[in-house]
C-alpha cells in the first residue's frame, strides 16, 4: 500500500531554507546582474539594443557563478553545489542542494511560468518529489525537486521564484523571494556590489569556455 502525504510548501521551504539564506540568494541575484553589467560595460558589441537583447545569456551563467561561489565561500549556508552536466554532456548547469532539496536555476518569460523544457529537469522532476512511503513499517524519503526562476527586464529583476514545477510548465507551489522581508547582518553587512579584478577575470573566462563548448 501507498500513501503519499500532501505537502505544505511554504512550510517545508521555510523548514528547507531560512529567511536569511533567502534574502542571500535574492543579493547573489542581484549581484549577478551587475557583474554582468561590469562585464560587458567596456564591449562595444553589447552596447547597442541589439546587443544587450543578447545579455539574457550571460545573465544565466552569472547568476549561475554567484550562487555556486557564494556556497562553495560559506555565504549561502546549509547548502552544496554541484556543476552537472546534461544528458548530452552539450551542456552544464548548476545544481543547489539542501537536505532534502535539489534545486535548478533558469530564467522564465512569465512569474507565473516554470523553465523551459529541458531532458535534465524532466528526469530531476520525475525521479525526485519528495514523499513519505509507510509501508511495512518503512519510511523511505527523497529529495524534492525545485525551480529558481528568475526574469531581468531592463535591467531589473522582475520576479524571483522558488516553487515546485507540474511538469507542464506551471506551478504546483511557488513563493516570490523578491516580496519576502530582507534579512541585514549589520554586524557582516555586505559591500556593495564591487567585483575584484579576479571575479572579473574569472566570470569572463567561464564564459568564454560556455561560447566555445557550444561553437
Amino acid at each position: 500500500m501507498l500513501i503519499k502525504e500532501p505537502m505544505n510548501f511554504k512550510k517545508f521551504i521555510d523548514a528547507e531554507i531560512n529567511l536569511k539564506n533567502k534574502s542571500k540568494i535574492v543579493t547573489c541575484v542581484e549581484q549577478a546582474k551587475d557583474l554582468v553589467k561590469e562585464a560587458v560595460k567596456d564591449v562595444s558589441f553589447f552596447n547597442w539594443w541589439l546587443g544587450k537583447k543578447h545579455q539574457g545569456y550571460l545573465y544565466r551563467i552569472a547568476i549561475q557563478f554567484v550562487l555556486y561561489e557564494a556556497v562553495k565561500s560559506g555565504t549561502l549556508s546549509d547548502f552544496e553545489a554541484a556543476i552537472v552536466p546534461n544528458k548530452t554532456r552539450s551542456d552544464y548547469h548548476i545544481e543547489l542542494k539542501t537536505r532534502n532539496t535539489i534545486i535548478t536555476i533558469n530564467s522564465s518569460k512569465s512569474t507565473h511560468a516554470t523553465s523551459e523544457s529541458a531532458i535534465f529537469r524532466e528526469i530531476l522532476q520525475k525521479s525526485h518529489q519528495l514523499y513519505m512511503t509507510f509501508e511495512e513499517d518503512e519510511v523511505r524519503e527523497e529529495k524534492q525537486y525545485l525551480e529558481l526562476t528568475y526574469k531581468i527586464d531592463a535591467d531589473e529583476l522582475s520576479f524571483l521564484n522558488l516553487g515546485i514545477p507540474n511538469g507542464k510548465g506551471k506551478w504546483f507551489d511557488k513563493i516570490d523571494l523578491l516580496k519576502l522581508p530582507r534579512v541585514i547582518d549589520l554586524q557582516n553587512k555586505e559591500p556593495e556590489n564591487v567585483f575584484s579584478d579576479e571575479t572579473l577575470v574569472k566570470f569572463k573566462e567561464l564564459v568564454h569556455q560556455q561560447m566555445a563548448a557550444e561553437d
